[in-house]
């Protein structure tokens, strides 16, 4: 039977952090000593600790500490979601990563390895070479909503093994977010982690994984299985788990206990009040009834940009799978070929990018 773990956890004090990182380590049934670990922490681009974005580099920092205290060879990166030159770096040093990684964060885009994937919508995928050759993985997600998967945790922190221009490619093949939570589920199915350890001391909610609200929860949470995570996450918010495309697909394959009778329970798990989840027209609009029946200028995604904010960065751009953004001096949509996955508006390091009315009336 898998196992969770909760800990209440006030802030993001190191010793606090470390003393429920060494029991988990020493109560989880790995072996550490000689092994090399690959440790994955949610990077989406360069955000601030303050910001609620990324993984916490104080968590970053116990787990790394206690992996070498247990004679382990240790690796910490990520593939961000900000694609370009330098930007892995980037995110590592504003997102505070790079420090608490030390000599051991790694640019995983730098050796990508093609594998031949199970999936409906593509044959193969480009992932980093470090996933496969690691003895142990640990993902350290954040407690997060998401625009197209509604959260994103253990499952969703894997999309991160994709390397380059992947992440686009797969965007583009499944716009869908039952189609793309499915996708997910297949790149999750590559390697899933050995252990699981969540900063949910301070995560978002609302329209996440980058322009959402802050929220304050007080908790890290363990577990041996990724989509045991993913399910006590959705009791958390109080979302029905099969609502959530992720969880339901992970479900069905066996990835993911349906209830948390299913589940080895340590402490008390809470639940959220009046968690603000993600405002997506689409999200509620599975069979594209809603597409059909309602008038497509009022239904289709618009985007607004704040041109006191935006620097035209071209962040938003480079990260479009669908390549329907150009870059003048501020950013321009072209909503014919917008597949409405919304990385722009989670990738604008400057939040500059915000969604349409109709998704603001949806959220009222």
């Amino acid at each position: 039977m898998p196992f969770l773990r909760v800990a209440g956890v006030p802030g993001y004090d190191l010793d606090l952090i470390k003393e429920t990182v060494v029991e988990v380590l020493d109560e989880c049934g790995l072996q550490w000593s000689g092994k090399k670990v690959l440790v994955k922490p949610n990077l989406l681009g360069p955000f601030t600790p303050e910001s609620a974005v990324d993984t916490h580099p104080t968590v970053i920092r116990a787990v790394r500490e206690e992996l070498h205290r247990r004679d382990c060879e240790v690796l910490i990166g990520d593939n961000p979601g900000v694609r370009g030159y330098g930007m892995v770096g980037r995110t590592a040093e504003v997102s505070g990563a790079g420090g608490a990684s030390g000599e051991d964060f790694i640019n995983l885009g730098l050796r990508p390895r093609k594998l031949e994937l199970k999936s409906r919508f593509v044959n193969s995928v480009s992932v980093s070479s470090e996933v496969m050759e690691a003895d142990l993985l640990i993902s350290i997600p954040k407690f997060k909503t998401h625009m197209a998967t509604v959260i994103t945790g253990t499952i969703k922190n894997s999309y991160g093994f994709l390397v380059g221009a992947e992440k686009a490619r797969l965007h583009s093949v499944a716009p869908r977010p039952d189609d793309f939570g499915e996708l997910v589920v297949d790149i999750y199915s590559i390697r899933p982690p050995d252990l699981v350890i969540m900063d949910a001391v301070v995560g978002m909610e609302g329209n996440g994984p980058s322009g959402g609200r802050i929220r304050e929860i007080g908790y890290i949470l363990f577990s041996d299985s990724g989509g045991v995570m993913d399910l006590a996450m959705c009791h958390m918010t109080g979302v029905d788990p099969p609502r959530v495309a992720t969880q339901r697909v992970a479900a069905e394959r066996g990835l993911a206990p349906r209830t948390l009778d299913e589940v080895d329970l340590h402490g008390e798990l809470p639940v959220l009040h009046r968690f603000r989840l993600p405002a997506n027209l689409i999200r509620f609009d599975p069979g594209g009834i809603i597409q059909r029946l309602v008038n497509k200028r009022i239904s289709a995604p618009q985007m607004r940009v704040n041109r006191e904010l935006c620097t035209a960065c071209k962040v938003c751009a480079r990260g479009c799978p669908a390549g329907a953004i150009t870059v003048d001096d501020y950013p321009v949509f072209d909503y014919d070929a917008c597949i409405a996955c919304y990385c722009c508006y989670e990738l604008c390091p400057q939040h500059a990018i915000t969604v349409g009315r109709m998704m603001r009336f949806l959220r009222r």
